[in-house]
């Protein structure tokens, strides 16, 4: 198998690569924090590696210098993923802060992600008409909004978000049918993985310590999406009232989001478009 072939293949199952090693030279700013732990065993032998985080674990592959060639190294690395603060329940279901019932509170939730990232709207237009034919479902407006706005990438180094026409790691219809052969298996606890004309979660989002935030659709139901998230270690569903823009931006920018709020990592609020491996 090429190194491409992996790197492609890695990059469908675990978000947002990082780019650590290129072309025998070393990122200087890599860390601890960012994936150095995937580059001590090589003692400076590397001419590429490429990166994931997942959990509590680096997940790698490169290659290395074998004499006058290569050769394909693939590895995982223990890595500090940030506690859980979990109960045992199976499920959780969470009120929402603010209950969004308006179509210009969605909107408003999709301008504040906007203005908190600096972001530039992108203006794209996705075959939504063809994507919800696919699914069987109207997708919720505000998320369109946003896959309009930033298509699909990471916002603050850490969470992944699915858009549709993206790059293939962060394309939700792509990610969603490659998931269709396992969907009895992947979700685990109450919820499998949504099927047309059924009931489940449809991921739209993850980030790096493989947290998941899903929709829990019901094919009876058009139209009513709560949020469903869950953090790394495998344990209960929260449920949320509330639109995926208003979530996300609570994620981004409320400290006291608990559990699935970053602002208190201090991580900035950015946003990054989506690689197919490619330097971004």
């Amino acid at each position: 198998m090429e190194l491409g072939t992996l790197r492609a293949r890695f990059s469908r199952r675990y978000g947002q690569l990082r780019n650590l090693v290129m072309g025998g030279h070393t990122d200087p700013k890599v860390t601890e924090r960012t994936g150095s732990p995937l580059l001590a065993p090589f003692a400076g032998e590397l001419t590429e590696m490429r990166g994931w985080a997942y959990g509590n674990r680096w997940i790698g592959c490169g290659a290395v210098r074998d004499g006058d060639g290569e050769q394909l190294v693939v590895l995982v690395a223990e890595r500090d993923a940030p506690p859980s603060d979990e109960p045992p329940e199976d499920v959780v279901h969470v009120a929402a802060p603010r209950r969004v019932t308006h179509p210009d509170d969605r909107r408003t939730w999709v301008r504040r992600v906007i203005d908190l990232t600096g972001w530039e709207p992108l203006g794209l237009t996705p075959d939504w008409a063809a994507v919800e034919a696919e699914l069987g479902v109207p997708l919720p407006a505000d998320y369109k909004e946003l896959a309009a706005a930033f298509g699909g990438g990471v916002f603050s180094d850490s969470v992944s978000f699915l858009g549709c026409g993206a790059s293939v790691p962060f394309d939700l219809p792509a990610r969603w049918r490659a998931g269709l052969p396992y969907a009895s298996l992947s979700a685990g606890g109450p919820y499998e993985e949504f099927t047309p004309g059924g009931k489940g979660v449809l991921t739209w989002g993850s980030t790096e310590w493989a947290d998941e935030y899903c929709w829990l659709i019901d094919a009876e139901r058009p139209g009513d999406y709560p949020v469903l998230a869950r953090s790394h270690d495998p344990g209960p569903w929260y449920r949320y009232d509330m639109s995926t823009s208003e979530f996300l931006h609570r994620v981004l920018a409320d400290a006291d989001f608990r559990p699935f709020g970053i602002a208190r990592y201090d991580l900035g609020a950015t946003f990054v478009p989506g690689s197919d491996g490619r330097p971004i």
